[in-house]
């Protein structure tokens, strides 16, 4: 697996950084840490009429900059060469996310990962403009790690186990998210929940008369197969798999109130429509599981 890590040397840059080390990728996967200096910075200062004085301020800091950058680089490459995994470096300069966006598709990764900010109940919503572009604009499958709370600690320290809750309803990019789950090499003691949700309507009490309505009875009965289905795939290669069978009238919502109860550490989903537009008419459930997830979330595309 090819992994691109936008990361810029902050405490949730370094939190992904720690997330990714502890994921468990093939043996054989290379990562590219990627760093991007923000260009307008700088051309905001520039733009300005400026002394022989502050124009060589400005360019000694632009140096300082760059090479803080490539030093928090070298580091971090350091740290993914000892997990054993390739690893290339690239400090870039520009717009951030239009950079992050480039270098994936310049290098044809399979995940994008980025950090984002805390998940407190107020620091949770601002899930951050790079990370949101990010999420939205990418064609590959992307990681944003979160700040965890405390009911959800990065797996991997002082043997915390990995809690994965996989959110199926049975489409493309779901498979593909269930079939990248099958391919994770779990340990015994880690865990994973296949939550399936059915929206109700719940408007004039509307809630009553759809679980009273044999289309509805017929579409749980579908549902239900589909969740048993995807249990099966999984306990081909791992332990600890258990589903649930949500109702109401928020699928993000239930996703997210899932992930609460089992204390997850890792939301994984497939992500609605290919291009860019589908996702904006169509991303409401991604977008929302990322921005209230209490824990990292990996919304997986569909080639």
């Amino acid at each position: 697996m090819k992994i691109l890590l936008a990361t810029d040397g902050s405490e949730h840059a370094g939190m992904a950084l720690d997330f990714l080390l502890c994921f468990p990728l093939p043996d054989d996967s290379s990562v590219i840490l990627l760093t991007v200096i923000d260009k307008r910075v700088f051309v905001d200062a520039e733009s300005v009429e400026l002394t022989a004085e502050q124009s060589e301020a400005l360019h000694a800091v632009h140096n300082t900059v760059r090479e803080e950058a490539q030093a928090y680089l070298n580091a971090a490459a350091q740290r993914v060469s000892e997990r054993g995994w390739a690893v290339t470096v690239q400090l870039r300069s520009g717009d951030v996310a239009e950079e992050i966006l480039a270098a994936a598709e310049e290098a044809q990764v399979d995940l994008v990962a980025v950090g984002s900010h805390g998940s407190s109940p107020v620091r949770r919503f601002m899930l951050g403009s790079i990370a949101t572009r990010v999420l939205m604009y990418s064609p590959y499958s992307v990681l944003i790690v979160k700040q965890p709370e405390a009911a959800h600690p990065l797996p991997g320290r002082e043997g915390e186990p990995w809690r994965v809750l996989l959110a199926y309803d049975d489409s493309a990019p779901a498979r593909k998210a269930l079939d990248l789950c099958a391919s994770l090499p779990l340990g015994a003691g880690d865990s994973v929940m296949v939550v399936t949700v059915l929206t109700l309507v719940t408007g004039f009490r509307q809630d009553i008369y759809q679980h009273l309505s044999p289309v509805w009875q017929q579409k749980k009965i579908a549902a239900k197969a589909a969740l048993d289905g995807a249990v099966v795939r999984l306990h081909g290669s791992l332990h600890g798999v258990t589903s649930r069978l949500r109702e109401g009238a928020s699928s993000s919502h239930e996703i997210i109130e899932a992930a609460e109860e089992s204390r997850s550490n890792l939301i994984v989903l497939g992500s609605e429509g290919k291009s860019a537009l589908q996702r904006l008419l169509r991303g409401s459930l991604t977008g929302n599981v990322a921005r209230h997830a209490p824990c990292p979330v990996l919304v997986v595309r569909d080639d």
